[in-house]
């Protein structure tokens, strides 16, 4: 071999050696960041029941996996007189509807329901004030969410803006509860304290006062079918109660 050849079999050494090193630092650095493949845990559902369970689970057995059903030693119903309308629920039609569902859906344990109705309730009307369709998107029914997008594109249309401030939640309470077929349906009526203003164009109030707290009742309509293996629930109807 002469020297030249050395020379040129030194190159390909060297070259071999940097991408030997190159294909290592690859390695580690999908090792630290990982890579995306179409199969990541999603933002969770406010309904989801693990949300309310997970530190003591974890703290006792170790990572609860995401989706799974917390249901060793809790009751579905406990604690069902806090979250029903009594004055609706004096033939026990309300309960008895709670029931079928929690037979029907091991899922569900009615704390965990409340708790992801009142965070549903927030999220989805302050989306629809801020006119972001992408939150309010998997939580509706395809019809409704066609409902919400038509109030938010005619809004925007007329230039109108809608600044909502919940103050509080001061109550929610079922209403209705029923078994229908593999559907689950839970109606909550929601008691809210609220400031909601809209301006024009230019800025100029055309309903709603900044400075009010206004009393907003509404009723909440919830489904979600017992056999999907997603814990979720989807809102199919809202109305304002009668007075």
């Amino acid at each position: 071999m002469t020297l030249s050849d050395r020379g040129i079999a030194g190159v390909y050494i060297d070259i071999l050696i940097f991408a030997l090193i190159a294909a290592f630092l690859i390695y580690r650095l999908n090792a630290v960041l990982g890579s995306r493949h179409g199969e990541e845990r999603q933002r969770r559902n406010p309904f989801d029941p693990a949300l309310e369970k997970k530190s003591a689970a974890e703290e006792a057995e170790g990572v609860l996996l995401e989706g799974e059903p917390v249901r060793e030693n809790v009751v579905p119903l406990a604690g069902a007189e806090r979250h029903i309308d009594a004055a609706l629920n004096l033939d026990g039609r309300i309960e008895t509807g709670l029931q079928e569902i929690a037979a029907a859906d091991s899922y569900f344990e009615i704390n965990s329901f409340m708790q992801g109705a009142r965070g549903a309730f927030e999220m989805i009307v302050l989306a629809y004030s801020r006119g972001d369709l992408d939150t309010l998107r998997p939580l509706l029914s395809p019809k409704l969410f066609a409902d919400f997008t038509a109030g938010v594109k005619n809004r925007e249309a007329l230039g109108h803006t809608n600044e909502l401030t919940i103050h509080r939640i001061k109550a929610a309470r079922i209403i209705e509860a029923h078994l229908g077929g593999t559907m689950s349906y839970v109606t909550v009526d929601f008691d809210v304290e609220e400031t909601s203003v809209t301006r024009d164009a230019s800025g100029n109030v055309i309903d709603g006062n900044p400075d009010k707290v206004f009393s907003v009742e509404d009723i909440w309509t919830f489904t979600r079918d017992t056999r999907a293996a997603d814990p979720n629930w989807t809102l199919i109807e809202t109305r304002a109660a009668e007075k």
